[in-house]
């Protein structure tokens, strides 16, 4: 899993420090994302998460408010905000500092987006076993 680049919704994940190597406080995710694509509105009930991005434009929605972040920005999401992004025209890169456990829920989903589509209703029940917890079902990853 770890180190293993994989699919998630067209993105390519990249799990780099595992939760269990940091006490289960974080974990690290190497992420280039296509154009245009996003996940729906979320919390992380486990931590905060941090994006450093490398490469391209990303728009947050940040608590309600619209935040640009460009190569070089780091977005800061406390914990329990809701929060969304969506990726710029030319695709993105990205260095996501992810609250602990989350690295389950990209790679589980991967797995079973491998084997076809996966509904909203099942991406949302691991999520929150791994703390993504869906507040909306819009733009999601499309």
């Amino acid at each position: 899993m770890k180190d293993k680049p994989f699919d998630f919704h067209g993105s390519k994940f990249t799990i780099k420090v595992l939760s269990s190597e940091t006490d289960y406080k974080y974990t690290v995710l190497d992420i280039f994302h296509p154009p245009n694509l996003g996940p729906a509105l979320h919390t992380h009930p486990k931590g905060s998460e941090t994006f450093c991005i490398i490469d391209g434009d990303y728009r947050f929605i940040l608590d309600g408010k619209s935040i640009l972040g460009r190569p070089g920005d780091t977005i800061f999401v406390p914990k329990e905000t809701p929060h969304r992004f969506e990726v710029g025209p030319k695709g993105g890169h990205a260095i996501v500092i992810s609250p602990p456990e989350l690295e389950f829920y990209f790679f589980k989903v991967g797995e079973l987006l491998v084997k076809g589509q996966v509904s909203y209703e099942e991406e949302s029940s691991i999520g929150k076993k791994y703390g993504q917890v869906f507040l909306d079902n819009t733009k999601h990853w499309s």
